[in-house]
């Protein structure tokens, strides 16, 4: 997976500082989800986990 096009979905969130819960949703389509991939991993200091569907998973796998 590459870490690079991951960090920039992450960079491009725009994030309450109101936290509020609310389903899963896919980091990239932001379609809602029972189940997701849960991926974690540490760029340049930044960690993170990030939550994909199946479809945006096998797209982001193949880079």
């Amino acid at each position: 997976m590459n870490k690079k096009i991951l960090l920039k979905t992450v960079q491009s969130w725009n994030i309450n500082p109101k936290p509020k819960y609310r389903g899963f949703r896919c980091a990239n389509c932001q379609k809602y989800m029972h189940k997701a991939w849960h991926i974690w991993f540490d760029y340049k200091g930044f960690k993170c986990e990030i939550h994909l569907c199946r479809k945006c998973y096998k797209k982001y796998k193949e880079n």
